[in-house]
């Protein structure tokens, strides 16, 4: 869902969600504003997820804006489309960090596009954030600057390991998507259910988007007669994909990653969609600070998971301007440990930027609770230590939840 941040919207879901603060500075006249950069999938595989993230960017920066800046300074947002697109992303981050002059660009999500900007970023001493799952992320920052509000895709594939073997299945067959997101990911599930004492029939192997047709690779997947798939993928390429699966008559369980299977999927695939299980790292549903953001952003708590990557975009943009506030400056190299200090504990728990401001102003340390996760990372690194995992079956059209668990990165 896109959001539509208005004035009116802004004033009222700060009244519900009963925000308090001490009265901030006001904008220093003359005062260079902050500049941050947003860089989001607003089209292509992560198009469904985008607009979320950089709703919640804005919105937050429009809060902090309102009480007078940081540090008695405006943030001017510069957003930008990513396109899911590594090339598009790279344009795109160059004008943030040359002409916007970026302290930081937050909201990459697919990992091509994280590790395509960061040599740009590593060069020029930018903030990177992001909900990217690539193993190969922490092991390319080279400066500490990359803050991951995810779990590793190894981690994804363990717990959708798991799942499967309690389920039973003893034999599989595996292809993935190309890219950095599903590589570790599915080494790890086949480390699991190998481990579990399952079989894998054949070597896992992977395919390319946008393809006109998938036959020859689902015929290569499901020729072993396996009694379950792993397609971990993007909604984009495993519609078609999926529609090939049905076509050959493949009767065995389909299991994949819930960003391939959202509503646009059922919608094209209709009751052919029942069966298959999905799992996704997801915001903890009972929070405070879920709840905070679902009001921020005017929408009704149904127990269901909402913005699992919008809440992340608000996280972001206020783990990022409350360690400006704590570090009382825009120095990169002190921002980046001022991250630590106010995401991880100790400190008095926040879970919203305007209250992390009153309690910094008061001299206290904080420790922020983000919507999406508790925020806190592995020091010195920017790796998110955990995230509640979710997994789901699609049942009559509707994704029916099989089990939450508590995942470590």
């Amino acid at each position: 869902m896109k959001i539509t941040i208005t004035r009116r919207r802004l004033l009222g879901a700060s009244a519900a969600t009963a925000f308090t603060t001490a009265l901030l500075p006001r904008l220093t006249l003359g005062a260079a504003p902050l500049s941050v950069g947003s860089l989001t999938p607003n089209t292509g595989g992560g198009g469904p997820f985008g607009p979320n993230i950089a709703a919640a960017h804005k919105l937050v920066a429009e809060m902090v804006n309102g009480k007078g800046g940081v540090l008695g300074r405006e943030i001017a947002l510069h957003q930008e489309n990513s396109e899911t697109n590594p090339e598009t992303a790279i344009r795109a981050a160059r004008k943030l960090v040359d002409v916007n002059k970026v302290i930081g660009v937050l909201g990459t999500w697919s990992s091509s596009v994280t590790l395509g900007i960061m040599p740009l970023c590593q060069e020029a001493n930018v903030i990177q954030m992001c909900t990217s799952s690539s193993a190969n992320i922490p092991l390319k920052d080279k400066k500490g600057l990359v803050f991951n509000f995810m779990i590793l895709s190894p981690v994804w594939g363990e717990a959708i390991g798991d799942l499967a073997l309690r389920r039973g299945y003893k034999t599989y067959a595996v292809m993935a998507l190309n890219n950095d997101f599903t590589k570790s990911m599915v080494d790890s599930f086949v480390a699991k259910v190998k481990a579990g004492g399952a079989k894998v029939l054949t070597e896992p192997f992977y395919y390319n988007g946008g393809q006109a047709s998938y036959r020859a690779e689902v015929s290569r997947l499901i020729e072993s007669k396996p009694e379950a798939v792993f397609i971990p993928s993007y909604v984009t390429d495993f519609t078609s994909v999926y529609k090939e699966i049905f076509r050959q008559g493949y009767e065995g369980k389909v299991i994949t990653v819930s960003i391939a299977t959202g509503s646009k999927f059922k919608k094209v695939v209709g009751a052919a969609a029942d069966g298959i299980l999905h799992g996704l790292p997801v915001p903890s549903l009972g929070s405070p600070a879920y709840k905070d953001y679902l009001k921020l952003v005017g929408l009704k708590d149904t127990g269901a998971v909402q913005h699992p990557f919008g809440t992340a975009g608000h996280d972001q943009m206020s783990v990022l301007l409350l360690a400006i506030a704590s570090a009382g400056t825009d120095d990169v190299g002190k921002v980046r440990a001022h991250i630590h200090k106010i995401a991880n504990p100790p400190g008095k728990t926040v879970s919203n930027v305007l209250d992390g401001f009153a309690a910094l102003e008061a001299g206290e340390d904080i420790n922020f609770t983000g919507a999406s996760s508790d925020v806190d990372f592995k020091t010195p690194t920017g790796v998110l230590k955990s995230r509640d995992f979710m997994m789901w079956e699609i049942k009559d059209g509707k994704d029916v939840v099989v089990e939450t668990i508590a995942s470590a990165s």
